[in-house]
C-alpha cells in the first residue's frame, strides 16, 4: 500500500493527528492496527496509515474501545468491505 507519491509524515505529525496522545498511538501500533518498520519515533507514516489511524481514533473515542478492541473492530470492518466488493 505504499505509493511513491503518497505523503510521508513524521512521528510528531502523526501524534498531532491523534490529539497529541502518544500513548494511544503506541497501543494502536502494538495492536497491529498499522504496521511500521523500526521504532515508532523513527518511522515515517503514509497517508494510508494516517487515514487508518484517524479511523481507529474515531472508533476508540466513539465506542470508548481499548486498542485491542479497536483493532478487532477495524479488522471486521475490513472484512465487511472485502465481502461487499466481491458482490
Amino acid at each position: 500500500m505504499h505509493d511513491e507519491h503518497d505523503i510521508q509524515l513524521s512521528y510528531r505529525e502523526i501524534i498531532r493527528a491523534c490529539d497529541h496522545d502518544a500513548d494511544w498511538l503506541l497501543r494502536i501500533i502494538e495492536a497491529d492496527v498499522i504496521s511500521i518498520s523500526g521504532a515508532p519515533e523513527a518511522a515515517t507514516y503514509s497517508g494510508y496509515q494516517l487515514a487508518r489511524i484517524r479511523r481507529a481514533h474515531r472508533i476508540s473515542r466513539d465506542f470508548e474501545a481499548s486498542a485491542p478492541a479497536t483493532a478487532l473492530i477495524l479488522q471486521l470492518l475490513d472484512e465487511l468491505d472485502t465481502l461487499r466488493k466481491g458482490q
